[in-house]
């Protein structure tokens, strides 16, 4: 009790080391580290991540015992040194084991020999994403191990390494009866050091002590449909590598205040299921049966089930394995979430039907911006106050391109070329480092990122861009089914109303907050002739007192399809042009720029936005029409305590490439802009 009191009172020891290095221009770093594998994801990546938060170019070396190698061969943008003669739970001396190795400690400007991976990151819990680093050619190790192809294999780590927390462990005789009761289509693959519990059975393949830690890493990963774990180091790593492949992780937990459980966030693994079975001091308590309902193909038919989708369930039971394999992962990479939401509209009835349009009244009026809100906006740039979101998970279908709708050329600079340059000027014209992340999607994220890559990030610091990716939903037909073509469900991304729980789960929400970044202007990425700072609308937003603002324009026409902007119960709504009644004479038009404080995001992240359910053409070996079920960034404005709209003149900013007619129109306005010499205002 008395510790507790004693470190609720102290500063933190490591925010007063980093401030005295920041202070004396201190930036080589050397950290000892001799204790378990599990801390690197659960502890150390948020000491890197704090020291480079404070010390930009810092550059931190690590000491650690010869075994724990290949787990800090995933930790990113460190480097380290092994230390042959140490052992675990054995004192060491750090500055008697530099002079054994012959390394001069006068290298390294600051020395932490007793870093304390829990008590000074404690704020990364429920915060901070760590993200371990896999490397492609770690992929091949995998191979040699010559496992069977035409068998689902689960791996499980049947024992672990602890001389203290027992309850950490599983019977044996519990696994025992898990191998002889499960399905004659699994084999299990045991991974691990520890062998001294032996299992004879015929669908048990051991490689514990044959594998190193990225081996068993690369099986899980590449081989493996399922992965049975208990509270362990390889747990902890595995659980935060920072690539997308599908895979059932079932983690045995005795105690919900460790590891993995007690950090609280999602895996970086977009495509991993999840499965914590927590059994608080004892996993006695959980039975073998409980285990086998979570494997194949218990879990599989009643996922299918739960889903309603019979005619796919009754295909699965007929599948040959390999066929078996392609579904399950298919299966898992899809958000739990996703499926819950999308199971409430699951009907033929429903599908068929137009959604029920509420009874809002047009705005009357829509202010406009001040000659203040340009000083207050200007204000919060420099202070780095804001920064800025570009919807860009989009693809150029509708422009006859088939990429990203980011890339496509207009004036011959691709869409994010025109906002990054206008991002560059504000930022040279204001002398502020700004910050901005791009929302993508599972059709275009890696090719977005690998744009960004090859033309060097346009000159900005790598720190300054992020990419966090929007949710994916299955396709659905007219009878509600998951649209399953060439051994493949197909998917597509839910809207952009994924947005709140998409940021919030990257580490971008986390990362803006700590900078004290207090709005985030948000932009789609099909309009050049924005401006994604906009001076006039951030001020606008700050002197309102809004949670949310939307830029509107005067509608040109009554038909013309743009979502306007209504009032209900007197708060502003937007309402989509479908859902507009031909009688209504709606004044304003949504442009779809929006400014947001940033606390909204986390207020609407577990919020279950409501589904639109739009008939789309789907690309496939046929040409077929199907249901995708979406949300919108604005279905979460009615949780917003205060809402408003500024007008401005439709010529000056709103001009976005929806459909190749739309072409001609753009390019005079940008041909307009650049002749006027009015990039910015």
């Amino acid at each position: 009790m008395l510790r507790k009191i004693k470190r609720y009172i102290k500063k933190n020891p490591l925010d007063e080391i980093l401030k005295k290095a920041k202070k004396n221009n201190k930036k080589t770093f050397l950290l000892a580290w001799n204790r378990a594998l599990g801390d690197i994801s659960l502890g150390l990546y948020a000491v890197v991540f704090k020291i480079k938060e404070q010390i930009k170019d810092a550059k931190i070396t690590f000491l650690i015992r010869e075994d724990l190698f290949e787990g800090f061969e995933l930790l990113d943008g460190i480097d380290f040194i092994t230390v042959s003669f140490w052992r675990r739970y054995i004192p060491f001396d750090i500055y008697h084991t530099l002079h054994l190795l012959n390394i001069d400690s006068k290298k390294y400007d600051v020395i932490i020999d007793k870093v304390d991976p829990n008590y000074w990151v404690k704020w990364q819990i429920s915060n901070l994403i760590p993200k371990l680093r896999w490397k492609n050619k770690f992929d091949l190790l995998a191979d040699k191990f010559k496992l069977p192809k035409n068998k689902i294999l689960i791996a499980v780590q049947p024992t672990i390494e602890t001389k203290h927390s027992p309850w950490r462990q599983y019977p044996k005789k519990y696994f025992e009866k898990l191998f002889s009761k499960a399905n004659r289509d699994i084999i299990f693959v045991l991974l691990g050091i520890d062998k001294k519990d032996k299992f004879d059975f015929p669908n048990v393949i051991d490689l514990r002590g044959k594998t190193t830690l990225i081996d068993a890493l690369s099986i899980i990963k590449n081989r493996c449909s399922y992965f049975i774990s208990l509270d362990s180091g390889i747990l902890s790593l595995f659980y935060f590598l920072d690539v997308n492949f599908s895979i059932k992780l079932i983690a045995l937990w005795g105690s919900k205040d460790v590891g993995v459980i007690k950090q609280n966030v999602k895996s970086p693994n977009k495509d991993l299921m999840y499965t914590p079975l927590i059994y608080e001091k004892t996993l006695h308590n959980l039975k073998p049966e409980k285990l086998l309902k979570n494997i194949y193909p218990l879990d599989i038919e009643k996922i299918l089930k739960e889903n309603k989708q019979k005619v796919l369930l009754e295909k699965f039971q007929k599948f040959k394995i390999s066929k078996k394999k392609k579904l399950i992962h298919e299966i898992f990479s899809i958000d739990r979430d996703v499926l819950k939401k999308q199971k409430a509209f699951l009907s033929k009835i429903f599908l068929s039907k137009r959604s029920i349009v509420e009874k809002i009244h047009p705005l009357k009026i829509a202010k406009k911006a001040k000659l203040k809100d340009f000083k207050v906006g200007k204000k919060l740039i420099v202070k780095n106050k804001v920064a800025l979101i570009i919807l860009a998970a989009g693809q150029g279908s509708r422009l006859g391109f088939d990429k990203a709708k980011g890339l496509f050329k207009i004036e011959n600079k691709t869409l994010f070329e025109h906002v990054i340059e206008k991002i560059q000027i504000k930022q040279e014209t204001l002398k502020v480092k700004l910050y901005f992340s791009i929302m993508t999607s599972h059709l275009n994220n890696d090719e977005i990122i690998e744009y960004f890559k090859d033309n060097n990030y346009f000159g900005f610091d790598k720190d300054q861009i992020d990419f966090f990716m929007q949710e994916k939903a299955p396709f659905l037909d007219e009878n509600a089914n998951w649209l399953f073509k060439n051994d493949k469900i197909e998917k597509t991304s839910n809207g952009n109303g994924s947005i709140y729980k998409s940021f919030c789960e990257s580490n971008i929400y986390f990362k803006y907050s700590t900078k004290n970044i207090k709005y985030l202007s948000v932009v789609p990425i099909d309009n050049p002739l924005l401006d994604p700072f906009d001076e006039n609308f951030i001020g606008f937003h700050k002197r309102d007192k809004n949670e949310i603002s939307i830029k509107c324009m005067k509608r040109e026409t009554l038909d013309e399809k743009k979502g306007a902007i209504g009032e209900k119960n007197g708060k502003v709504q937007i309402v989509e042009y479908i859902n507009l009644v031909n009688n209504q004479n709606y004044k304003y038009s949504n442009s779809g720029i929006y400014l947001i404080d940033l606390k909204f995001f986390k207020k609407l992240k577990n919020k279950n936005l409501k589904y639109h359910f739009i008939k789309k053409r789907v690309k496939n070996s046929e040409d077929i029409f199907a249901y995708k079920s979406e949300s919108f960034i604005f279905d979460g404005f009615t949780y917003a305590n205060k809402i408003n709209t500024m007008l401005d003149d439709k010529q000056n900013f709103y001009a976005p490439i929806k459909d190749k007619k739309s072409l001609k129109y753009v390019e005079k306005l940008l041909s307009l802009e650049k002749a006027n010499q009015n990039v910015l205002k």
